[in-house]
């Protein structure tokens, strides 16, 4: 009997991969709970390490018993129960060791923790995860949590020198977060509560101070705070103002200009522009036959919106320019033009334009773009739908560089 327990204990020692001086010294199969219960001890006679120096110290005693939970047994579940011996180090006093079979600070296996993960990126959400690995939410949580911190631990950012700058919704009403991005590995770097300068500033600290000097290019768009920001902590960036905000700013004009003159042609009963919104927010590239002829007709009427739209497609050509003093000479022509139309919600957008022009030039030389901040919407709007919600925003700061951030999330 005696023999039979002895390889039951080698078994299991095999399975987790223990090695001396640990040894197993009990194995408790609960059929009812369907669970299966290992104890491990450290065998007599070893010395311990430092953990946090290495140095070989005597034992000060055991640390109370503490539970680890480990893959499932033939879909048993499998606990690893120890109490840890700790050193009596000279210069660090008395410190629990380190297991090999864990973390410090888990109370998950290496091996549980990583096939947790798994789980965890392929699940729907949180909830879900935990029904599959038969644990709460908070505990699935933790994991996520131990995940992002040992990944952000180990990123490299040495050669981070393009990053984005934008704003995410986070909960309802006017409440934002800042979310910073490495535009040329394309993954996200910090997300920050509130879009205010600090924010930014601290969303771009996130980085170490080396390593902000060496940026080149924060793309953003014209909100002043992430200005500030930037030129307080990357001041030696270069500010690049994105084309998808500039683009959006004259849409809105030229929107702007198709209400008002709708409200005036329908005082005198004409519903020319009735319907027509997205004709003049659409790429001509992608009009159908009936959508050319309709805006064929209405250009012939000499209509202000059209005036608008002209306006804008003209600036499109901006993007093309490879020098900031053909970008410029180009810009002067265009806003000539723009506020030729007379059109108030135009010339307005050149004026901004025209307060900005330095991070407007700065796309000619660099022709960079927060496209890539962009591109995370809809996988940040996704991770937002399918928690149904987050009990605070570090949580949502999490699910995002965890699913975002390209992280070696993995235990070693």
């Amino acid at each position: 009997m005696k023999e039979l327990h002895n390889e039951l204990h080698r078994h299991y020692a095999l399975l987790l991969g223990v090695k001396s001086p640990w040894e197993v010294n009990g194995v408790n199969l609960d059929m009812a709970g369907r669970r299966v219960e290992i104890s491990l001890e450290w065998g007599p006679g070893h010395g311990v390490a430092c953990s946090q120096c290495g140095r070989e110290c005597t034992i000060a005693d055991h640390a109370p018993e503490r539970t680890w939970r480990h893959l499932d047994t033939m879909q048993f579940e499998t606990l690893i129960r120890a109490r840890v011996p700790r050193s009596r180090c000279p210069e660090h006093g008395v410190k629990t060791i380190a297991v090999p079979w864990a973390e410090p600070g888990s109370r998950f296996t290496l091996l549980f923790e990583r096939f947790a993960l798994d789980v965890i990126l392929a699940a729907r959400s949180l909830t879900q995860a935990g029904d599959l690995l038969g644990l709460d939410w908070d505990a699935v949580q933790r994991i996520m949590d131990r995940a992002v911190e040992r990944g952000i631990q180990r990123r490299e950012i040495e050669n981070v020198r393009h990053v984005g700058m934008d704003e995410k919704s986070f909960g309802r009403g006017h409440h934002y977060e800042t979310v910073l991005t490495d535009l040329d590995h394309r993954r996200v770097l910090e997300v920050v509560e509130h879009r205010e300068q600090k924010s930014a500033e601290k969303a771009l600290c996130s980085l170490p101070a080396e390593q902000r000097a060496q940026l080149e290019v924060v793309a953003l768009d014209m909100w002043p705070a992430f200005m500030n920001a930037t030129n307080t902590q990357a001041p030696n960036a270069d500010l690049v103002h994105d084309r998808f905000h500039v683009m959006k700013h004259l849409n809105e004009a030229v929107d702007k200009v198709r209400k008002q003159e709708h409200a005036e042609l329908s005082k005198e009963s004409l519903d020319w522009l009735t319907g027509q919104k997205y004709l003049f927010l659409k790429s001509p590239s992608t009009w159908k036959k009936d959508e050319k002829a309709c805006f064929k007709e209405l250009r012939s009427k000499d209509l202000k919106v059209t005036k608008a739209w002209s306006v804008r497609e003209s600036f499109q050509h901006f993007w093309s320019f490879d020098t900031r003093v053909g970008a410029r000479s180009f810009f002067d022509r265009w806003r000539r033009s723009a506020l030729a139309t007379n059109l108030a919600p135009i010339k307005k957008v050149a004026a901004m334009f025209l307060d900005h022009l330095t991070g407007l030039l700065s796309y000619a030389v660099h022709k960079v773009s927060n496209a890539v901040t962009e591109g995370f919407n809809s996988k940040i709007q996704m991770i937002k739908s399918a928690a149904r919600g987050f009990r605070s925003f570090e949580n949502y700061r999490i699910a995002i560089l965890f699913h975002c951030g390209k992280l070696d999330l993995y235990p070693q």
